[in-house]
């Protein structure tokens, strides 16, 4: 999709701008706060993709934008570009691509953790540590809670999954009774 090859695209120049690993972990931040910005606010959008809007004052709204977060020069430079070449509908994509490699770059990975009651920092601590031991990298952790698992884990890293909740485990072994039942028939 053109979406995927435009964000990719702006996010590796923006990575290959930066040599310090300090101010690329500065220029995601900076980047996902303006990401967040346009998702609280549809008219934000709106006024970014609306033509009768004059690129002026879309530049004009960037840069104040800009210095209230004091982002970098970088990130300045880029969505200037943004606006300049009306691409600012494709911030989504290149927070994502950006996001991506800044991870590849650190040697970082994403985790995302969903247990049926609320982790606390020491198991979490514990849980990160035992991650980047198997894993080989730095795991950032996203904990979230979904109360219908019932009780354990389920960590996705990329496309894999391990699901170790009671709600998983009931539904493989209503599966395995369903499988001996019907052979059972048979």
């Amino acid at each position: 999709m053109i979406e995927n090859q435009i964000g990719k695209r702006f996010a590796e120049a923006l990575s290959e701008s930066i040599s310090d690993n300090k101010r690329v972990q500065t220029a995601l931040e900076n980047l996902k706060w303006f990401q967040d910005a346009f998702q609280a606010n549809s008219d934000l959008s709106r006024f970014f993709i609306h033509p009768s809007f004059p690129r002026e004052n879309k530049a004009a709204l960037v840069k104040e934008m800009c210095d209230g977060v004091s982002a970098l020069d970088e990130v300045r430079n880029l969505l200037k570009l943004l606006v300049d070449r009306n691409k600012m509908m494709f911030l989504k994509n290149i927070t994502e691509f950006f996001d991506y490699a800044v991870a590849k770059r650190l040697s970082q990975v994403r985790v995302d953790v969903v247990s049926a009651y609320p982790l606390n920092d020491a198991q979490i601590k514990k849980l990160q540590s035992a991650l980047e031991r198997i894993l080989g990298k730095s795991a950032l952790i996203d904990v979230s809670v979904d109360e219908d698992l019932i009780g354990g884990l389920r960590l996705s890293v990329g496309s894999m999954v391990a699901d170790a909740t009671i709600k998983n485990s009931l539904a493989l072994l209503k599966r395995s009774i369903e499988q001996e039942e019907a052979i059972s028939e048979s």
